[in-house]
């Protein structure tokens, strides 16, 4: 098997191919997002204007900016790194379940259009079948350097997953 690729059980529980995700690819989409400049204020003591980075509004527009980084990576990760082998179960085994989520917690599921097979399909890899731990063996296989990986997984918030080795037991053997 190609050291590109390799059918991998996911902690879901679900079977994949994990794929290493084009860097200029992300390069492009988190280039886009540009930090906020910090607000300058007045000092009387020096006579002038000068930046102030602990401005609480800055500090929100910029934490922001860092998240929607952290958000299209994601999307680029589980969008490209992850191909499910199986292809996308049926419907009503996985989107009622969600479904009830969007109706009773603030899960949005109205950016997608789930009559599009695309956008189908992430939404059964993002809110089913991926965990962070499956996002963290994408980013590995990316080649992605620690820093870029925690910036990434930064804006991945998730119900605690278990501690285990991403490269342990999880290799789909055949």
């Amino acid at each position: 098997m190609s050291k590109q690729a390799e059918v991998m059980m996911l902690t879901t529980g679900v079977k994949a191919l994990i794929k290493p995700v084009p860097s200029y690819l992300i390069d492009q989409m988190v280039g886009q997002i540009r930090d906020p400049k910090p607000p300058k204020q007045f000092i009387e003591e020096k006579g002038r204007e000068e930046e102030n980075p602990l401005d609480p509004a800055y500090l929100d527009a910029l934490n922001e900016a860092n998240r929607q980084r952290g958000l299209h990576t994601m999307k680029a990760m589980i969008a490209y790194g992850i191909e499910l082998v199986d292809g996308v179960p049926e419907i009503d085994e996985w989107l009622p379940k969600l479904q009830w989520m969007e109706k009773h917690t603030n899960l949005d599921l109205q950016e997608y259009d789930l009559e599009d097979p695309l956008d189908l399909e992430f939404v059964y890899k993002a809110f089913v079948a991926v965990s962070g731990v499956d996002l963290m063996m994408v980013t590995i296989k990316s080649g992605m350097q620690n820093e870029e990986v925690a910036s990434a997984m930064e804006g991945f918030r998730s119900i605690s997953e278990p501690s285990t080795d991403p490269a342990g037991d999880s290799k789909v053997q055949g």
